[in-house]
């Protein structure tokens, strides 16, 4: 038999609320609904549009969701009759404060970004395209682990890391300007600029290059920020940085070149780079560091710190060894088609133009593999639906992910990830 008790009197169904408290004009009866709250000694009702102070204190009790009917003057709300509609269970002391106006504003700003977003790639005649969470192969990064899961008939499942395969299987089938936002899942420790749950913007355009995939980022960045924000002059963690176009275009070599204490190359001869970088007065290098490691203890030392300020910084050209899926330059082979996005000292964004030999990709993947088994991590599958994609035809093409919700820290001057995050990993 279905549950057929009444329905408690203490949860009504229904308000009879004919405004929100945005809404109100002075000295004009309505109906508001919302939280009561209280602060030095006065209460206030809040819904989602803002706050206002009450008159009246009978009946008013801190964490009640009620029904109040009255009328607005001089500042006040002058209640002529309370209803509550829901008794917090929850003390006041304990409640989350789900209410306070920073949450809210952080959820409606993000709502503004993901839209202004949406519109940018709108207008320049890109498709939105869905690929799924649940997947075979989650990739080969070395460094990168993936949440997993079992399916009833014991078939083991990721979270993708990237929904890159994906969109490059899309490439072959004749989509030639394609973007996602999307969830994204990395199994590493919660951080300042990391969750392990996150929203990532994936694009690609067919027929291009990362040169094209540049002058895109610098584009949608100062078209958000001009949207959200109402300029593009943005200030992060007391650092001034302009996003209008064009950004500083700075390659590895030169980076380097200008702000490290290492003579070597790095995208020339490794070893005489890793003999150079030896001398380096970075701390955190020790003898038994290979290229890859005092490359990047010496760039997060002394070059990232320098990077994205006053305007962004598009570091481009990394070491071949360093490609990732980007092809390497047919002009200087030693060099990879890659940039990196930084703004105010942060990474934003990775960027290829996109290796599409079939050979050269299964190559990398099974070294890849091989890293990773040295190095103790999960082995993964290699996912041959991507590799099929490739041997059917994916066309030149430039791709890049960027990093929404550090996008939005950025735009908000927020200071931890968690903060621009509905529910930030500690608490799922």
């Amino acid at each position: 038999m279905p549950h057929t008790d009444p329905p408690h009197p203490n949860f009504p169904s229904r308000t009879s609320r004919t405004c929100r408290i945005a809404d109100l004009r002075p000295d004009r009866p309505c109906v508001l609904a919302g939280r009561i709250s209280t602060d030095r000694g006065s209460f206030y009702l809040s819904d989602e549009t803002g706050s206002v102070r009450l008159k009246a204190e009978k009946g008013l009790v801190a964490g009640t969701i009620v029904e109040i009917a009255g009328s607005w003057r001089n500042g006040t709300f002058e209640n002529t009759s309370l209803k509550v509609l829901v008794r917090s269970a929850i003390a006041s002391a304990q409640r989350p404060d789900i209410r306070h106006p920073d949450r809210l504003r952080a959820h409606r700003f993000r709502a503004v970004v993901l839209r202004e977003i949406r519109t940018f790639f709108d207008r320049q005649g890109f498709i939105e395209v869905e690929t799924p969470l649940l997947i075979r192969s989650p990739g080969m990064e070395p460094h990168l682990r993936a949440f997993e899961t079992e399916s009833e008939s014991g078939r083991r499942l990721y979270l993708p890391t990237s929904p890159e395969y994906a969109m490059k299987r899309l490439l072959s089938e004749g989509l030639e300007r394609i973007y996602q936002l999307c969830k994204s899942f990395r199994d590493e420790a919660p951080s300042t600029f990391h969750n392990p749950e996150f929203t990532m913007l994936e694009w690609y355009r067919a027929y291009s290059d990362y040169r094209e995939i540049a002058a895109d980022t610098e584009s949608l960045v100062a078209h958000v920020a001009k949207r959200v924000t109402g300029s593009t002059r943005l200030t992060f963690r007391r650092i001034d940085v302009d996003v209008s176009t064009p950004w500083e275009r700075l390659s590895v070599r030169e980076a380097f070149c200008r702000y490290s204490d290492v003579d070597g190359d790095p995208c020339g001869d490794p070893g005489a780079f890793l003999a150079s970088a030896k001398t380096s007065k970075s701390t955190s290098l020790d003898d038994r560091d290979d290229f890859d490691s005092a490359f990047f203890k010496i760039f997060l030392d002394q070059i990232e710190p320098n990077l994205g300020s006053p305007r962004p910084t598009i570091l481009t050209d990394y070491p071949a060894s360093m490609a990732a899926l980007a092809k390497r330059s047919t002009d200087s082979p030693e060099i990879a088609e890659r940039f990196e996005v930084y703004i105010a000292g942060i990474e934003l964004a990775n960027a290829f133009t996109e290796l599409n030999d079939p050979a050269e990709q299964r190559n990398r993947l099974e070294s890849e593999s091989a890293k990773r088994a040295s190095l103790g991590a999960p082995e993964y599958a290699i996912d041959e639906s991507f590799l099929d994609a490739l041997r059917s035809g994916v066309p030149p093409s430039g791709g890049i992910a960027l990093g929404v919700d550090r996008l939005i820290m950025l735009l908000s001057d927020t200071d931890h990830i968690a903060d621009v995050l509905a529910f930030p990993f500690p608490e799922l």
